[in-house]
């Protein structure tokens, strides 16, 4: 099972935008991908084209229901730390829920801290988005409490909405690089077109093929591919299928 747990003490940051690309393109890359929508705002789905009206499937239900786009299940989690047996038994809730062939996304609310610690000892990796700002890198010490930041070694790094114009998204990025190093798996530079292809409903490559977000989001879904052990799978596939 390859759970990849998508979650920022920091709320909008773009965790749900990175959590949705990451998703559609694992997808493109030939896994087998199932992503869920475990916040209040159920924002993940009008990253692929939905409108907010449109309903998902609760996760727990058969999969054969759940609404396929791009190649991603898309599946609405919130009520999932809210119920008493995933609380009570969450391995074996896990197993049930996420099944051993598929690549599953969890987007996590900045504020359901419960759910994110439940999942974590199953989480083959998680994705931590900030932004280079003060207000997000001061939530550092907050992403698990007691633990210095470069021991966490589930975590991946992923810096959203570089400005390279600011002096001070400047200066935080370069910070950062060097306080966590590796551990810093992605940037994604900012791009008005990531907030004009969610409003009217499209895919970024298509409404903005020249995109700056578009190779950044490439190395990035490279890189989790790499931690997660993502990348010969998909090699063997493309092996055998030749």
């Amino acid at each position: 099972m390859t759970l990849i747990l998508v979650h920022s003490p920091k709320g909008g940051v773009g965790t749900t935008f990175i959590a949705a690309q990451l998703a559609l393109r694992l997808a493109q890359h030939g896994q087998e991908v199932a992503a869920i929508d475990c916040t209040y705002q159920e924002s993940l789905k009008l990253h692929f084209g939905l409108r907010p009206a449109q309903s998902l499937a609760n996760v727990g239900d058969d999969y054969a229901g759940a609404l396929v786009v791009s190649g991603v299940a898309l599946m609405n989690g919130y009520k999932l730390s809210r119920q008493n047996d995933f609380r009570d038994d969450p391995a074996s809730v896990v197993a049930t829920l996420f099944p051993q062939e598929r690549v599953t996304v969890v987007d996590v609310a900045a504020g359901d801290r419960e759910l994110k610690d439940r999942l974590m000892p199953f989480a083959t990796l998680h994705v931590c988005v900030l932004t280079p700002t003060p207000a997000a890198l001061s939530v550092l010490p907050r992403i698990e409490p007691g633990t210095p930041t470069v021991a966490l070694t589930k975590t991946g790094f992923v810096l959203n909405q570089i400005d390279d114009r600011l002096r001070l998204s400047r200066h935080s990025t370069t910070f950062f690089r060097k306080l966590i190093g590796e551990m810093l798996i992605g940037m994604v530079r900012r791009d008005e077109a990531v907030n004009e292809a969610l409003g009217m409903f499209e895919g970024i490559p298509r409404l903005a093929p020249a995109s700056v977000v578009l190779p950044d989001l490439a190395e990035l879904t490279t890189a989790i591919e790499h931690r997660c052990g993502l990348s010969v799978a998909v090699a063997e596939t493309a092996g055998a299928a030749q």
